[in-house]
């Protein structure tokens, strides 16, 4: 019985940071009207993937191994795609077939949040695919270690706390 309520309870957070995703989505297409405070969304939204690995060690008391794997199912799909469009690139597979224009599409919505942050990189290429094109790919395995990050914090605060007192 507490163990379906665990696992009940870890995908309801891993679905918060789903939603938590799909709002910031959403709220960056307001925001990119306003140049000067477009990276206002990227940043709360890192701010808030940091503060749930936090609570979730903190508060929750789960270990941090478990904030990896609510980020790493969080954020599968791009995961997932990421990985797809690297073994096109690899292979030289994405530049003959036309389904890795529906990845890139795809994972570039998914992304939408970094949008705010295109215009400051350096127009720099590699191997001939702009830099803020492997910014995006990327992005995918970064977003799951900034609630580990957010993690390891809330357990050396708790240890900190216990050795305090």
């Amino acid at each position: 019985m507490n163990s379906s309520i665990k696992k009940f309870s870890g995908l309801k957070f891993i679905l918060f940071f789903v939603f938590l995703h799909f709002s910031f989505i959403f709220l960056t297409f307001i925001f990119l009207r306003y140049r000067i405070i477009s990276p206002a969304p990227l940043f709360v939204y890192g701010m808030l993937l940091f503060f749930g690995g936090f609570w979730l060690t903190r508060k929750k008391n789960r270990a941090v191994v478990f904030a990896l794997y609510y980020g790493v199912f969080s954020q599968l799909p791009a995961i997932f795609l990421s990985l797809m469009i690297l073994i096109g690139i690899l292979t030289g597979a994405s530049y003959s077939l036309t389904v890795f224009e529906t990845f890139d599409f795809l994972l570039q919505v998914w992304h939408t949040t970094l949008a705010s942050l295109f215009p400051f990189l350096p127009p720099l290429r590699w191997l001939g695919t702009p830099l803020y094109y492997w910014f995006t790919v990327f992005f995918s395995f970064i977003y799951p270690f900034i609630i580990v990050l957010g993690a390891v914090s809330g357990q050396f605060s708790k240890e900190l706390n216990a050795i305090n007192h």
